[in-house]
């Protein structure tokens, strides 16, 4: 066995032991693990996450079904769109140092693939995203949040679209460190920005490695449908170096439905988005505009 496998074994060892030589952990009927050692309280598969969705990003790792309708630039595509997505940001544990939960430590994990089909050809896939990465979070007293990790994206054209218009891949992908802080204010009004710098590109002739993302946005109440249902709404802007910083804007607006504490929330929301193409193998020559309307599935 190689050291570095050593060095992980004894890792993994010491994160658990505290929890294993103090004589307090139970298993919830959520199924959610907690630990206890001195003050501090290890909480494994919570049922939430100390840092805030990104609800008006377009990238943010989320289950949607979605129809839109487009303004593109990229070539031999239709106006009508279904977009698919599929993952989500987990947190696999987070850690309160003392009995009033003011300091909160989680490590998150995240996943997606956003894919768009083609309404007027066939149902062609036009390209697809696929996203993950790794998050440390810091949670202080329910307001200020900070992450620091890392995100990989790599973006790719439909089979179909490139045999129909000889189109080759440009392999535009990325693997940058980010930063994001966020504010959470008592109101329900969130804001927050997040730089990034890729380490690693896809296509160093074409791409650049900084980027930024910020956003304002907006959570009310559970006051409809017998106290099941919310409004929010966001607005989210990002921007790209590789894109002399021209600004991509999107908006998003709905309505939250809460159900059971161990179930996922649903958004019916619409989303409106102007800037480069949206699809990574498209972003760098094309711009666009769409409105969807979609069903997303929250697991927080």
């Amino acid at each position: 066995m190689s050291q570095h496998r050593y060095l992980l074994i004894v890792f993994i060892l010491l994160l658990l032991f505290p929890m294993a030589v103090q004589a307090e952990a139970e298993q919830r009927s959520d199924a959610t693990f907690v630990g206890r050692f001195t003050e501090w309280t290890w909480e494994f598969d919570p049922a939430s996450q100390p840092y805030p969705e990104y609800v008006a990003d377009p990238r943010r790792p989320r289950m949607q079904v979605g129809l839109g309708v487009f303004d593109s630039d990229i070539h031999e595509t239709s106006s009508g769109r279904i977009m698919l997505d599929a993952g989500t940001r987990y947190t696999l544990f987070h850690v309160k140092t003392d009995s009033q939960g003011i300091d909160e430590f989680a490590l998150d994990i995240e996943g997606s693939l956003f894919t768009q089909f083609d309404t007027g050809n066939k149902l062609d896939v036009i390209g697809w995203d696929g996203i993950f990465g790794v998050l440390a979070v810091y949670d202080w007293d329910d307001h200020l949040n900070v992450r620091v990790g890392y995100r990989h994206l790599s973006a790719h054209l439909g089979d179909e679209y490139m045999e129909n218009t000889d189109r080759p891949r440009i392999n535009y992908t990325r693997d940058a460190l980010v930063l994001g802080l966020a504010w959470e204010f008592d109101s329900g009004i969130t804001t927050y920005i997040e730089p990034s710098w890729a380490s690693s590109l896809g296509n160093d002739d074409l791409q650049d490695k900084w980027a930024v993302m910020g956003g304002l946005q907006y959570q009310g109440p559970f006051e409809y449908w017998n106290g099941s249902a919310a409004f929010f709404s966001g607005a989210h802007v990002r921007s790209f170096e590789e894109s002399d910083w021209e600004l991509d804007l999107s908006a998003v607006t709905g309505l939250l439905i809460k159900r059971d504490e161990r179930s996922s929330n649903v958004r019916l929301q619409l989303e409106i988005y102007h800037g480069r193409a949206i699809l990574g193998e498209f972003a760098l020559d094309n711009d666009e505009s769409y409105l969807t309307a979609g069903v997303v599935f929250d697991f927080y």
